[in-house]
């Protein structure tokens, strides 16, 4: 969608939440694409509602006290989000408008929408969520964003299952595994000799295998 696009939709997301959050809690409302945050996969939209504190120092105790006092109105504003726009995947609470070096700052969120591909994994038990804008970096986010723009994937989690499911089919990750089985097997072997540490009258330390 072009940023002309967004701008409009932003401007009317941005009064709904004034209206909805009474009291001049809001200072603005962004609306973020990919690109605008690392942690934003292609094809999403975030909705970041912009609070007002008095400095970095006050952000916390912010949000954590928008959070109290307008919880019930946060989740419907998620719901009204969910309608207006499919792309919205999340709504975020802050102070800060834009993610530096060291990260977010204090925030809370809630999911808006979910990806198809999301909801199946979560159906049958396969999806994690992982920070991975920490865990696998800015080159890591790009290989798997490079596979959603491909068409390969749906999702980052989608991307990732696709590449762990290559090389389980690779000869090589076979013989790992039976490599593995093997040395667990010496393992047990091993634990199951039962070393034995005896003290002798004279307290000497002599060991013995087995349990006689």
């Amino acid at each position: 969608m072009d940023r002309v696009g967004l701008g409009d939709i932003e401007r009317e997301i941005d009064a709904e939440a004034r209206e909805r959050f009474a009291g001049g809690a809001v200072r603005q409302v962004v609306l973020l694409q990919y690109g605008d945050d690392p942690e934003i996969e292609p094809g999403d939209l975030w909705v970041r509602v912009l609070l007002v504190a008095d400095g970095p120092d006050d952000y916390e105790r912010a949000v954590r006290e928008f959070q109290h006092d307008h919880q019930a109105a946060m989740e419907e504003f998620a719901g009204h989000l969910a309608g207006k726009l499919r792309e919205i995947a999340l709504v975020e609470f802050t102070c800060e408008k834009i993610v530096d070096r060291d990260g977010h700052g204090p925030r809370c969120h809630l999911l808006v929408s979910q990806r198809l591909a999301d909801a199946r994994a979560w159906e049958l038990g396969e999806f994690t969520q992982v920070d991975m804008h920490t865990t696998l970096g800015r080159s890591g986010l790009e290989t798997l964003d490079t596979l959603i723009m491909a068409g390969i994937a749906d999702t980052r989690a989608d991307a990732i299952r696709w590449a762990l499911a290559r090389i389980r089919e690779r000869p090589a990750y076979e013989r790992l595994r039976e490599r593995i089985r093997e040395i667990d097997q010496l393992r047990r072997d091993f634990l199951a000799e039962g070393l034995v540490m005896r003290r002798g009258d004279d307290g000497s330390v002599s060991s013995a295998t087995g349990a006689g």
